[in-house]
């Protein structure tokens, strides 16, 4: 089968090769799987993106990881923009067909091009000023080079959008894959070279930053490779330039772009906040100036938790925005109202269960992957935020996909600005817990947000109460187990030593894994035909009917 993702109305559906009209159960779960292998490119995107940062830390310890995090949300935003927010625009502008594909790529090119242009030289000429602001002066080099890697952006995303466009999904996967890979690649390899060589932790810091235009011109080079094969097995021509259109083209860009990137901006925005202005704050607080770096890299530990405990839970939930999209353009209100209750509960579900999951965890999780256990209670904190980002990202992709766009950009930038003034307020008092608390409560009032211009969009409560309930169970469940776990472990074989620590997380996370999946099953959380949309979905029933038949 060969999939297919068309724009109709502003929303975003997944086509394939089977009867839409005479199977409506088997439509539905051939969407998901679509949807689903779709994304496996974004999961690997997000995992090697996550994963690196742990023996990157254990390298240069938490200075060198407060120096590397300081300047990262400024290619988190380049990222976004690069792979999400403007190739999708450019891809429905493609698959619509109401301008000609050669103004739309000329279009693109030439407005990118000069946001990117814009972006780069006030970052590079702007970065010592950037730096004081960060109240760390040496940062000004690594914003430099970072700033270089802005140039690739619009070359990236025209390509990135006209393969989309054009339904040419594995040119994007590929090119997005193999620049995290080289990304990663060159900063694991080059950071032990220069610490080994005696160079400063910010040397290295630059090193890192470095893979970032490594990584981009691999994507770039590859993107290249793709469009002059297929230009040349579809023997692509283009008509001439109509210079009228640009002005159309370019509104839809910059609005629809924006909406579309805003909410994966939402978590690099809050440590872009943190960036600018935590470690000053230490500093105001009085702690000094070694110590405030040191806490900061702590404090940024939670950063890889965040990314992989919302991998599963987004992918999952959001694999079900084409169902949600295709049965609002139909104005199937029960189908929509089911797929989008569907969707938050997948969310909530596993969402919850990393969240409760972690902080059972923390201490030996800290251990394992940081080597020792400090910041545990602000990590532990700072998880709360996984659940409140996965329900946020599935809000808004849904809300999205409905065809609101200014609503999520309005809510995000409310809830930006609170963290803010959180952080203004709590770090001087609580310091990096204090961090921590402002990115919970953040990221709250954003939820609700979401969840008010949903429920007036759909009318309906989102949530059945016995659903909740169930999850609440499930948790509460798992985190009685793994505290019993815990009391057994540290009183049998204390957790002192790293090895020790490993085993004890790594053997409570299958413990709570296998408590939270089978209460989940035998509780009825999901129907025969929901199980069958989620991945394994056959796999997951055979044990239900077990399950079912053991009572």
């Amino acid at each position: 089968m060969i999939a297919k993702i068309c724009y109709n109305n502003n929303h975003i559906e997944m086509k394939w090769g089977i009867s839409m009209v005479n199977q409506p159960y088997s439509a539905s779960k051939e969407f998901f799987r679509g949807a689903f292998i779709l994304s496996i490119a974004a999961i690997m995107v997000k995992v090697l993106s996550a994963a690196y940062r742990i023996p990157y830390q254990n390298i240069v310890g938490d200075i060198g990881f407060y120096i590397y995090q300081q300047v990262y949300p400024f290619y988190g935003i380049m990222l976004t923009l690069s792979t999400l927010g403007f190739p999708i625009v450019i891809s429905k502008l493609i698959a619509e067909g109401k301008f000609a594909q050669r103004d739309i790529l000329a279009a693109s090119f030439l407005m990118l091009g000069v946001i990117a242009l814009v972006s780069s030289t006030s970052l590079f000429l702007g970065a010592d000023w950037l730096a004081n602001k960060m109240a760390d002066p040496r940062l000004a080099e690594l914003l430099r080079i970072l700033s270089l890697s802005y140039l690739l952006m619009p070359l990236a995303a025209v390509f990135r959008g006209y393969f989309q466009g054009n339904h040419e999904m594995l040119p994007t996967a590929s090119s997005q894959v193999a620049e995290q890979f080289v990304r990663v690649l060159t900063i694991l390899v080059l950071t032990p070279i220069l610490i080994h060589q005696g160079y400063s932790l910010y040397d290295a810091g630059a090193g890192a930053i470095f893979g970032s235009i490594t990584g981009g011109l691999m994507g770039l080079i590859l993107l290249l490779i793709f469009f002059v094969r297929y230009k040349k097995r579809k023997r692509v021509q283009f008509n001439a330039l109509q210079l009228r259109q640009f002005p159309l083209i370019m509104k839809v860009l910059i609005f629809q772009g924006l909406a579309f990137c805003i909410s994966s901006l939402i978590l690099v925005f809050l440590q872009l906040v943190d960036s600018l202005h935590l470690y000053a704050l230490l500093r105001q607080a009085g702690i000094a100036e070694m110590t405030a770096k040191e806490w900061k890299g702590i404090y940024d530990r939670g950063q890889p938790l965040l990314q992989l405990g919302t991998v599963v839970a987004n992918s999952l939930s959001l694999a079900l925005v084409p169902l949600i999209a295709r049965y609002g353009k139909n104005q199937d209100e029960q189908e929509l109202l089911s797929k989008i209750r569907l969707s938050l509960r997948v969310s909530l579900m596993i969402g919850s269960a990393a969240t409760v999951g972690l902080i059972c965890l923390i201490k030996p999780v800290n251990k394992m992957l940081y080597t020792d256990g400090l910041g545990s209670v602000t990590l532990a904190i700072f998880s709360v935020s996984i659940v409140l980002s996965s329900l946020i990202m599935t809000m808004a992709a849904v809300i999205q996909s409905l065809g609101h766009y200014i609503a999520p950009i309005f809510i995000v930038a409310a809830g930006v600005v609170g963290k803010w003034f959180l952080d203004v307020w709590l770090i001087p008092h609580y310091h990096i817990n204090g961090a921590a608390v402002a990115t919970v409560l953040s990221l709250l009032g954003m939820t609700i947000g979401f969840s008010c211009v949903l429920k007036n969009d759909v009318k309906q409560s989102l949530w059945i109460g016995k659903d909740i309930g169930i999850v609440m169970l499930s948790v509460g469940c798992m985190a009685c187990t793994l505290w019993g776990f815990n009391m057994a472990a540290d009183w049998l074989v204390p957790s002192e030593t790293r090895m020790m620590a490993t085993i004890q997380a790594l053997f409570g996370v299958v413990l709570g894994a296998l408590v939270f999946g089978v209460i989940i099953l035998r509780t009825g959380l999901f129907k025969q035909d929901e199980l069958m949309l989620l991945p394994f979905g056959n796999q997951l029933e055979r044990l239900n009917k077990w399950n079912r038949s053991n009572e």
